[in-house]
């Protein structure tokens, strides 16, 4: 998987860039910090993990770029795609208050593409959402890419350290591989920069005062 090394040799990168590759390790600590703004409130909601999978295979990788992944993201949370009579938009901030998305990227197997992953930290004053939801939630990716695969969790109360284990950010992929660099230069352009990614707030944690 990645080394800095390898990385650096990769982009021919200079020495000072070592400042800039450990500075993901401060995400982390962003977002606890925005969430630990309105800890006294978060407390009252349960709180979700949601993680939508996105895979590049042989026939279609080579349409795959970030723009589309994100595309998945803006037409789930936001948008006026229909299923029944609710748009994603309603559904969305009809169950979820608010929440941050991070994305993460990671290449099991050396000779096979890795998976983009849109991980969602999500919460709301119901329960059991895990429960209610998934299915609707499950149809309406499938309206936007049959190809996604889609997982909910319920994590609970707010809990900061819990929390912190839920957030995935991570990108481990091996920048050498031969497969990988059939996504293209622009694509692993932005493989590389997902690691210094900014997290994408919404609804009620999208405001860096109190809730």
């Amino acid at each position: 998987m990645e080394t800095l090394e390898n990385i650096k040799q990769y982009y021919s990168l200079g020495k000072d860039f070592e400042d800039d590759f450990f500075a993901r390790e401060h995400l982390s600590d962003q977002i606890q910090d925005r969430l630990e703004k309105s800890e006294k409130e978060l407390n009252s909601y349960y709180f979700y993990s949601l993680k939508i999978t996105k895979i590049p295979t042989r026939i279609n990788y080579h349409h795959f770029n970030f723009e589309k992944l994100q595309d998945i993201s803006r037409k789930l949370t936001n948008g006026m795609t229909t299923f029944g009579t609710i748009p994603n938009r309603v559904f969305f901030k009809k169950y979820f208050l608010g929440g941050v998305r991070t994305i993460s990227i990671n290449q099991e197997i050396n000779n096979d593409y890795p998976s983009f992953n849109l991980n969602y930290l999500v919460f709301s004053n119901l329960d059991n959402l895990d429960v209610r939801i998934t299915n609707q939630l499950i149809t309406r990716l499938r309206m936007i890419d049959p190809s996604l695969e889609m997982s909910m969790t319920f994590i609970g109360s707010f809990d900061k350290v819990q929390i912190s284990k839920d957030l995935d950010y991570s990108t481990n992929v091996d920048f050498s591989s031969d497969i990988l660099k059939k996504l293209g230069e622009s694509n692993l352009h932005d493989i590389f920069n997902n690691q210094f990614q900014r997290p994408r707030y919404f609804g009620k944690l999208f405001k860096t005062k109190s809730l």
